[in-house]
């Protein structure tokens, strides 16, 4: 049990995101403020220039055009840590930026860049477990993707994408019990880590009331953080790796003014050993539904739903003890007022439904219920 103390703790480390900021482990549930309205779904339907991160081929399809944003999270935890008399809460808000570019270099070719960013947060009122020598724990885990990319539109109906996906990962850590409960673990301060890969994407517009699309992100696998890999990191070998994950998406226009979308998403967290070996963490699959309605050329509204099963079974609920983005369910909302001078404004609100976990096996006693939320503020200009 004293082993899991630290387990626990490192959860902390980097489920926020992404984690995680999200229901989706440490993902958010959409990139971009647009795609984040309609729940993410928007594989088969690139809306700015943050579109790389859902699918690269999108990017051939925004035309010139720069996006910038901030998902601003709220998230109130409350934790039963080994026995319902051990109790622990904390409520955080975090902004997360995000932005892309896209140059239209002629009819064919569209060269962009994008990000995706996610991470921990994590700060409780009083310590883990009541001992004068053990500090109260917080930290913080972000992480964010650059996507320099390259669409091409191979035929009026065919456009194919490919990013260059370039990681960086920021970890600071306090107040996590050792094993023996005496102390906190070492103060190492903040230290980074990097990795690199690639993603690439494809979308088929088949009819003017009919688009499907496909995206495939390799594996990122991030260098070691030298001082943690002795003792939060010590059962993963040092690093927290970037999990493998696809996606097909659909889109339709039943009339001219709604396109609906709907997308499927796996992401391998199984195969990245930090999330599946020392947390439990199961393969997830999401299903994304989301509308988007133009009342006018100058308002359009924005609706969507995203489900997927919690990343954990219950008896890895110990573990994920202080892990933020357990919430496998969101509802979403949004709005963009586009302006005439080339410029769009875009607001949103995502409610991921409140959720518990109460342990059962190894995790008996322990249990996690979050609320969290989402206030999204975005602007994009058309060049």
């Amino acid at each position: 049990m004293k082993k899991s103390l630290v387990l626990a703790g490192v959860v902390l480390s980097f489920q926020i995101p992404s984690i995680c900021f999200a229901a989706n482990g440490t993902q958010l549930t959409g990139y971009g403020a647009k795609a984040a309205g309609m729940a993410g779904a928007s594989v088969a339907f690139p809306q700015d220039a943050i579109a790389a991160a859902n699918n690269p081929a999108g990017m051939a399809e925004v035309g010139s055009r720069v996006d910038g944003d901030f998902q601003i999270l709220y998230v109130d935890t409350e934790t039963e840590f080994l026995n319902s008399e051990n109790k622990h809460s904390g409520k955080r808000y975090a902004p997360i930026p995000e932005f892309g570019v896209n140059y239209q270099v002629n009819d064919r070719l569209s060269l962009g860049f994008s990000t995706a960013a996610s991470g921990v947060l994590f700060r409780y009122d009083d310590e883990l477990i009541p001992n004068p020598n053990v500090d109260r724990a917080k930290g913080a885990f972000m992480q964010v993707i650059g996507l320099p990319t390259i669409a091409y539109k191979v035929t009026d109906q065919l456009f194919l994408g490919f990013s260059l996906a370039l990681a960086a990962q920021r970890l600071e850590i306090q107040g996590i019990p050792l094993p023996d409960g005496s102390a906190s673990n070492p103060a190492h301060g903040a230290e980074y880590s990097y990795g690199a890969s690639w993603r690439a994407g494809a979308l088929w517009k088949a009819k003017p009331w009919l688009s499907v699309g496909a995206m495939y992100a390799s594996k990122i696998k991030m260098s070691n953080y030298n001082s943690y890999e002795d003792d939060l990191l010590s059962t993963t070998g040092g690093s927290i790796d970037i999990p493998e994950q696809y996606a097909l998406g659909v889109a339709v226009k039943p009339i001219d003014n709604l396109t609906v979308a709907l997308d499927w998403q796996h992401i391998s967290w199984q195969n990245s050993d930090t999330y599946h070996e020392t947390f439990g963490w199961r393969s997830q699959d999401i299903f994304r539904l989301g509308a988007s309605y133009e009342l006018s050329p100058d308002w359009t509204i924005r609706a969507g739903y995203s489900t997927t099963r919690k990343q954990f079974p219950t008896d890895y609920t110990l573990q994920n003890t202080l892990l933020v983005g357990i919430n496998p369910k969101a509802a979403t909302f949004g709005v963009t007022r586009d302006f005439k001078e080339n410029g769009e404004l875009t607001l949103g609100y995502e409610y991921d439904l409140s959720t518990s976990s109460k342990g059962t096996g190894a995790s008996e006693g322990t249990k996690i219920r979050t609320n969290m939320g989402f206030v999204t503020v975005g602007y994009g200009w058309k060049f």
